[in-house]
């Protein structure tokens, strides 16, 4: 298998098609690309932004250009050398009409033939939480009423746009009392099979061709549509309910993904359902058109050792597979997954602790502590209400795997028990299955049911009853059950651990946002250069071919952004000195009686204005204004998300107008003592954060692993976590050297221009080397040596060194990019004893180093701040 060189991720829709795709190539291939990374191209719902609300994986959605525009794309890509790399949707699609595996689930029940296509309790009756209010509010209200889609041909109730599907058995009933002229579907009607679906679409078709049948049929529909009666009784005659979208949290008879109702999961671990969603993908990987996959959000999946077993053997040896996987701290990915690494936000947690200040006062003695309690707290707070209906489904399998002999117990105690041991998880899941858990998943339930115990002892006895069933099928009489309770809770465990500490606690912590990552340990403190060290030593030993990432659609912020918050580690009482101060000149804006938005949002809120702050100053009113709409979109986002006093299912509107009138004021044109108060104390920040973004791009380009560049970031990324980060691409050519002196303005040609020349270099001598070569760290001394970190990447035959600054924002002077040679004076690069001293290249700069077993520092980083050495 040919590994990729770098690949560039690339959003499709919000403008973006197959055929502007085959306009960036050029541009690919001056950066050294060779592999474009594509989000979803199969059919999403109407107007999808993103693509993971898939409706049909066996077509390419037509809206970006269908199977001829990508096969062009393919085609343009392959006569420039480059591949393709997919990202696929394993986990679910779309619960939507538009989608006609659900449509048949909705109109015929357990009786389609796609009703084993989704993971659907049917002990139940379908719930389709889609509505405003209760179906009765809504019916009273005259929003729902029969009516015949012509489209679909068949009855269903209207509701707005939507029309869902009667079931063929509740015909007669609706047709009762018709006119003569609907005879003819009455008997269509009465012989409806879901055997044969497509004869009794085609019958009702023929039924209602002529203009005066189907006359008679509106007619007949409007008169029986104000009877709401007997709309109740047809409603509950269907094998579906429709409520309100409140319901969700509550009683809902499908997995969904993560909390969003209008994802169904599917049963992907049936071979039948493998086959029917991967069958186009397949065979666009066997037709040589694709390269590799990525599997979006393996932890979904009922069993991903299976899934990722079956999907190789298929995608054959020669494709290039990687997942998305979060893994927490120490956590290694599992050895026996047949792919070639993870999608790499492990990397940007590396990063983390090579730029973050390690002896920074931020990181007190109880910070650790406090994390805990305050994660766990969001823990359970989604557990009681974002995933309650998750909670009951298991709770009643629970109960049902008790033994006999069990003193009794009511369901409240049962998921609270479930609830502790879920809010205990260090980890987003294990990897149980029918064989019993490995020595490692053993240890994890282990300590999470004491941790549980500790917690909550009165519910101690079935908490112990749930490790033991966790744990082993052995003395449980219904080992089928207890599969399916095992799977369960896995699949739990992981959305639980997301949706609180990225999507909650990460929006309640203010005080140093670049550790607000997905990827990263809610308690995570910085480790520094050892610590990234260690950490890319194992990446070369266990995954040199995952990717390294800094900015992906997920991220909270785009990687240029997180990079200038990195050096609040260095200066947090300038930081909080400044926030105190602007409190003080803001405080007029707020809103009279509002309490909004309170220190600890406010906090937040100037961290992240940091982030999204212009490099040069800000001299343009409609710039203003820009910054302004984009930080109150981002405000009312992050305020649902934290759910302290607002959220996505409960809108407190008042509260959150109140916050972005604040911000309205407070980035108004005519508040220059903040603006200029703001900009001036960013400024070092920015400088530093410069630096830093040099520094991580360089690593990422030459570390162990494979560069992702997102969409944009080879140039500034300041964006904000998604939608922001979707805006445009628009791209500049490359300069073939970077500039000499640069200043801060030169940024982002310097940021292009290094990753051009370093992944060419890649791509050409240094191949064998980046993707297999040793990774060795290199010890820098002196009275600087904390500000630098360096490694050398070798084989036998050839050699690289990676030298980069950190912790310089005390260094960084005004205007240049470049930091001072003071700084290095008597600070030097060792290299290695076994290493015979070369004469070197500068690849960034043209510039060359001397043969020396001490190489000072002035010299390696004379006129920029990076330095990528290779042999002349």
């Amino acid at each position: 298998m040919s590994l990729p060189n770098a690949t560039y991720r690339l959003q499709f829709r919000n403008g973006m098609d197959f055929e502007r795709a085959v306009g960036l190539i050029p541009h690919l291939v001056r950066l050294g690309i060779s592999h474009l990374y594509a989000s979803p191209i199969f059919s999403a719902v109407s107007g999808s932004t993103h693509g993971y609300d898939i409706v049909d994986f066996n077509e390419i959605d037509p809206a970006l250009g269908g199977f001829e525009g990508f096969a062009r794309l393919v085609g343009e890509l392959k006569a420039h050398g480059l591949g393709i790399i997919l990202d696929i949707v394993p986990n679910h699609m779309a619960a939507h009409l538009e989608n006609s595996w659900w449509h048949s689930v909705v109109e015929w029940g357990q009786s389609s033939a796609f009703a084993g296509y989704f993971d659907v309790d049917w002990r139940q009756p379908l719930t389709l939480p889609f509505l405003g209010a209760s179906f009765e509010e809504e019916l009273a209200a005259a929003k729902i009423r029969l009516a015949f889609d012509r489209d679909r041909t068949c009855l269903a109730f209207a509701y707005y746009d939507a029309l869902y599907p009667l079931n063929p058995a509740s015909y007669p009933a609706v047709l009762e009392g018709c006119s003569s002229a609907l005879n003819g579907l009455v008997a269509v009607a009465n012989r409806a099979e879901s055997t044969d679906a497509a004869a009794f679409r085609a019958g009702i078709t023929s039924a209602v061709e002529t203009l005066s049948v189907a006359a008679a049929l509106d007619e007949h529909l409007q008169r029986v549509s104000t009877d709401k009666p007997f709309l109740e009784r047809l409603h509950e005659m269907q094998s579906w309910r429709l409520t309100s979208w409140k319901t969700a949290r509550d009683k809902l008879s499908y997995r969904r993904f993560f909390e969003i109702a209008g994802l169904v999961g599917l049963r992907v671990e049936d071979p039948a359902v493998f086959e029917a969603t991967h069958r186009c993908v397949l065979g666009l990987v066997e037709a040589g058109l694709v390269d590799g996959l990525r599997v979006d959000h393996i932890d979904g999946l009922a069993d991903p050792e299976n899934y990722l077993l079956r999907l190789r053997e298929r995608a054959g040896a020669h494709a290039y597979i990687i997942v998305e996987k979060i893994l927490e701290a120490s956590e290694p990915l599992p050895e026996n997954w047949p792919v070639d690494g993870t999608t790499g936000y492990e990397f940007i947690s590396a990063l983390a602790d090579l730029l973050s200040d390690e002896s920074s006062e931020l990181w007190s003695d109880g910070h650790r502590s406090a994390t805990e309690r305050a994660v766990t707290e969001c823990k359970l707070q989604v557990l009681s209400h974002n995933f309650n209906t998750e909670v009951k489904r298991l709770t009643g399998l629970a109960a049902c795997l008790r033994d006999d002999d069990a003193p009794s117990t009511d369901d409240e105690r049962m998921a609270e028990a479930v609830r502790r041991l879920i809010a205990a998880m260090p980890v987003y899941r294990t990897y149980l299955r029918g064989r019993g858990a490995s020595e490692r998943d053993s240890q994890i339930l282990g300590e999470i049911g004491s941790e549980a115990r500790a917690a909550a002892p009165e519910v101690g006895a079935e908490i112990a009853m749930i490790v033991v069933r966790l744990k082993s099928n052995d003395g449980c009489a219904d080992r089928q059950l207890a599969a399916q309770f095992r799977t369960r809770f896995q699949q739990l465990s992981g959305a639980v651990m997301a949706k609180a500490v990225e999507d909650t606690f990460f929006y309640r912590r203010g005080d140093y946002l670049a550790a607000n990552e997905v990827g990263a340990a809610a308690d995570w403190t910085p480790g520094g250069v050892d610590r990234f060290h260690e950490k890319m030593r194992e990446r070369a030993s266990r995954s040199p071919a995952g990717l390294s990432a800094t900015s992906t659609h997920d991220t909270k912020r785009g990687e240029d952004a997180r990079a200038r918050l990195y050096a609040i580690s260095e200066a947090p009482e300038l930081w909080e000195a400044a926030v105190a101060r602007w409190r003080d000149m803001n405080g007029v804006h707020h809103q009279q009686g509002a309490d909004a938005p309170e220190a600890s949002v406010e906090q937040f809120l100037y961290q992240s204005l940091l982030g999204a702050w212009p490099i040069e100053p800000l001299s343009d009113p409609k710039d203003l204004a820009f910054l302004q709409e984009r930080i109150s979109n981002f405000a009312v986002k992050s305020l649902r998300e934290a759910k302290l006093r607002t959220s996505w299912d409960s809108p407190d509107e008042q509260y959150e107008a109140a916050t972005t009138a604040f911000l309205h004021e407070m980035l108004g044109w005519r508040n220059r003592e903040f603006l200029d108060d703001f900009e001036k104390t960013a400024a070092p920040f920015i400088r530093a954060g410069l630096i830093n973004s040099l520094s991580q791009t360089l690593v990422k380009l030459t570390a162990p692993g494979i560069p992702d560049i997102y969409q944009g970031s080879e140039r500034l990324d300041l964006s904000l976590v998604d939608p922001d980060n979707r805006r445009p691409v628009s791209t500049r050519p490359s300069l073939a050297e970077v500039p000499r002196q640069p200043t801060i303005s030169d940024f982002q040609d310097c940021k292009q221009t290094l990753i051009g020349l370093c992944l060419n270099y890649r791509q050409a001598r240094g191949r064998e080397l980046l993707a297999n070569g040793e990774y060795l760290p290199l010890d820098v001394h002196g009275p600087a040596a904390r500000h630098a970190a360096a490694f050398m990447r070798r084989t036998e035959n050839e050699l690289c060194i990676t030298v980069v600054p950190r912790l310089v924002l005390r260094h960084v002077d005004a205007g240049s990019l470049s930091l001072p040679a003071g700084l290095w004076r008597d600070t030097y690069l060792l290299r290695p004893q076994d290493c015979k001293p070369r004469r070197l290249l500068n690849l960034a700069t043209g510039g060359t180093v001397e043969p020396q077993r001490c190489i000072p520092m002035a010299e390696i980083l004379r006129g920029f701040p990076v330095a990528f050495l290779v042999p002349r």
